[in-house]
């Protein structure tokens, strides 16, 4: 998103316009925040190729790779749940996914649970990566968050 557009949305009091990214081979990843909660994002991937796409899902926090940076390109710190989920192997179930061409997946994820967010605008990261024909395919999507 170019800077005078998200300025011009901020001025507006409007949220965000979701964020999407498209792979040219296989899907698109769309990211929206919400109005009432920034921190809370939906992320929804969608099969646009010929071919089926397979993933594998534990948790939202941690089948995402998340990069969060501040207006000024700091990393932003993450909270005691975050800083957990880095250093702990992944527990619970896991459960593969397969989605046929048109199909679409949605995740929940409250970035509010594992950054150090506070008043301001961050540039949101993530990073998902799928499977097509046995073959490994990372999407990546941006999103530019204000926190009120």
């Amino acid at each position: 998103m170019s800077r005078p557009l998200f300025i011009a949305l901020v001025l507006l009091g409007s949220a965000l316009l979701p964020a999407q990214t498209r792979d040219k081979s296989c899907c698109e990843m769309k990211i929206v925040a919400a109005t009432d909660a920034p921190a809370r994002l939906t992320v929804t991937i969608t099969n646009v190729g010929a071919a089926a796409v397979s993933f594998v899902r534990n948790r939202p926090e941690r089948d995402f790779e998340i990069h969060v940076k501040s207006a000024n390109g700091d990393d932003v710190g993450r909270t005691e749940e975050g800083k957990r989920l880095l250093r702990e192997p992944p527990e619970g179930s896991f459960l593969r996914k397969e989605l046929k061409t048109g199909e679409s997946f949605r995740q929940e994820l409250n970035l509010g649970r594992i950054f150090e967010l506070k008043l301001g605008i961050y540039k949101v990261t993530l990073t998902y990566e799928v499977s097509v024909a046995g073959a490994k395919v990372p999407l990546e999507s941006t999103i530019e968050l204000k926190i009120p």
